[in-house]
């Protein structure tokens, strides 16, 4: 598993705008929600690297916040997988959802 931020341009700055989760087949347990410990920086992720696998967006519904010191979200793999199935290679999240999500004020995760 990879995690990944897509930053561009957001005003005069270089921002995060999405975190994106690389997977592999197999690798998820789509039956149960997915936690993933967040830090940045963050790798970056190119536009390029995109390809043409399957990669869903992970709504806000999707998403939920565990309790406690570390900054981690949370991935309801089950709504995921009914909506789309479980050949993902990369899950999506809007970083201000994510930032949302954890109750973080805005830029919380800026490079």
């Amino acid at each position: 598993m990879r995690i990944a931020a897509y930053s561009n341009f957001y005003g005069e700055a270089m921002r995060p705008l999405q975190l994106i989760i690389q997977v592999h087949p197999g690798e998820l347990d789509w039956s149960r929600t997915l936690y993933i410990p967040l830090s940045s920086p963050f790798d970056p992720f190119e536009a390029e690297e995109f390809g043409d696998v399957t990669g869903v967006s992970v709504l806000l519904e999707d998403m939920v916040r565990q309790p406690g010191s570390t900054p981690v979200i949370g991935i309801h793999l089950p709504s995921i997988a009914e909506r789309h199935g479980t050949e993902i290679h990369l899950l999506i999240l809007q970083m201000d959802d994510v930032e949302e999500v954890l109750k973080y004020e805005r830029g919380y995760f800026s490079e």
